[in-house]
């Protein structure tokens, strides 16, 4: 088999098992300093985001991403010398990127830290 057939056969395995058309992500509590934080416990919420891919490329796809309100455009690197678990990882990083990058752009940072303390409000009605 040729290295170009290979890759191909990588990529497709990749497209049907780690590339959901639907995935959630946790968003990051936006800190007072600018920088982002991943909570570990307590309450947590996620984004979800619809997926569709739209191109393929030797060894990348071009991604559609809906979330909330937006449509956002995303190419995403499938390096061939990877395990599929650090794939995913790198996705779900990816998409986390975009996700609050887009709201960051658009002023909605407070945004999200209004819906975090609003969680842990109604968390124990």
């Amino acid at each position: 088999m040729t290295k170009m057939v290979l890759r191909q056969k990588y990529i497709d395995f990749i497209l049907e098992n780690l590339i959901h058309t639907q995935v959630k992500i946790q968003l990051p509590i936006p800190g007072d300093n600018g920088e982002n934080y991943c909570v570990q416990e307590g309450t947590i919420l996620y984004m979800d985001i619809t997926i569709q891919v739209i191109e393929r490329y030797t060894r990348a796809v071009k991604l559609k991403l809906n979330f909330d309100a937006y449509e956002k455009e995303q190419i995403f690197f499938i390096p061939i010398t990877e395990a599929p678990e650090l794939i995913e990882r790198k996705l779900h990083y990816t998409l986390k990127k975009v996700v609050m990058e887009t709201f960051e752009n658009n002023g909605r940072r407070q945004e999200i830290k209004q819906w975090y303390d609003d969680a842990r409000k109604n968390r124990f009605i």
